[in-house]
């Protein structure tokens, strides 16, 4: 039995199909950001929790620069969707 990825771009939507399977991921870039907020929402939470015990700051703090790049990442994802949508509008 052969499995088959094929991934086709239209506009937003990415499809992929695997043997006789189909899944389509639609707005792609909504679905990464909330992948992202949700990490840095546990980022956040864990570097709480551990900045209260006596664990080294030094870890606890690790955590919340993690969580600083994380909303760096996520204001890239916005005008990342923001420029695709602009180069669609173009033509």
């Amino acid at each position: 039995m052969k499995i088959k990825n094929i991934v086709r771009e239209q506009q937003e939507d990415v499809h992929i199909e695997i043997g006789s399977y189909k899944m389509v991921i639609e707005k792609r870039y909504q679905a990464v950001s909330f992948v992202n907020d949700l990490l840095l929402g546990v980022l956040y939470l864990i570097g709480s929790i551990l900045f209260l015990t006596d664990v080294s700051q030094t870890v606890s703090i690790s955590f919340f620069l993690a969580g600083s790049i994380l909303m760096i990442i996520r204001a890239g994802l916005n005008l990342l969707k923001d420029l695709h949508i602009n180069k669609i509008s173009r033509k």
